[in-house]
């Protein structure tokens, strides 16, 4: 068992090797070539391989053979602004899907410490980088903040830096969670993934220089292509 998990991570240190070493769409070389290569059976390598193809990292074409797939989106979280100010390469897009004024009832309520009849106003968005589908969220902000808040100018914009330059709103810190999830059928049809699929689920209270809590969120990312990546000081 050992030493069938030993060709394993072999495998797979060759595989990452060769992915970060070719442009996105490059091939790779064949099964039965890196079999050989790597003196292991094809049933061990076709399951790491297997791997690499639902993480995103390979792409694997019938007839055509194995291709270098597109890097992750990973994103940056530090101490102090990563909660509330997160940055990511590529360029930035949403889609605004609804938005309506409602009571924020007893879930946002709570997150938010208002009552179940406060009126918050409820955005969802979907969010692309690079024109990709790469989120589906969904933003509860108190409304008596964002009086005539044009929703529309978030789809080119920060939502944060919308609040700031507009209602002088500064997000100063926040409590933000990562769970994984499945998709279910909305989120399959908008991220353009299988229904079930794993995805980042984040839920992220956030306070202004107040301290108030004005915003609750929730984001569902797709698992296949995005990443956070965390600095800690021990």
């Amino acid at each position: 068992m050992a030493g069938s998990l030993r060709k394993r991570d072999r495998a797979r240190e060759h595989l990452l090797g060769l992915v970060e070493s070719r442009a996105v769409g490059q091939p790779i070389p064949s099964e039965r070539q890196l079999s050989a290569e790597l003196e292991i059976s094809r049933p061990t390598l076709r399951a790491v391989v297997d791997d690499l193809v639902r993480d995103g990292r390979l792409v694997r074409e019938h007839g055509r053979g194995m291709f270098v797939g597109s890097p992750k989106v990973a994103q940056q979280i530090s101490g102090t602004h990563g909660a509330t100010y997160p940055t990511a390469p590529g360029t930035w897009t949403s889609r605004v899907l609804s938005h309506a004024t409602i009571p924020a009832g007893t879930l946002i309520g709570s997150r938010l410490g208002v009552t179940p009849n406060t009126p918050v106003l409820r955005i969802a968005r979907q969010r692309f980088v690079n024109d990709d589908p790469i989120c589906v969220e969904t933003i509860h902000v108190l409304q008596e903040i964002v009086a005539d808040f044009d929703v529309r100018a978030i789809e080119q914009k920060s939502f944060y830096a919308l609040l700031e330059a507009q209602y002088g709103v500064i997000p100063t810190d926040a409590e933000q969670t990562h769970a994984a999830a499945a998709a279910d059928a909305t989120e399959s049809a908008l991220l353009g993934v299988a229904l079930e699929a794993p995805i980042l689920v984040v839920e992220r209270t956030t306070r202004d220089q107040n301290g108030r809590r004005f915003e609750f969120t929730r984001a569902a990312y797709r698992g296949d292509r995005y990443q956070f990546i965390t600095h800690l000081s021990l």
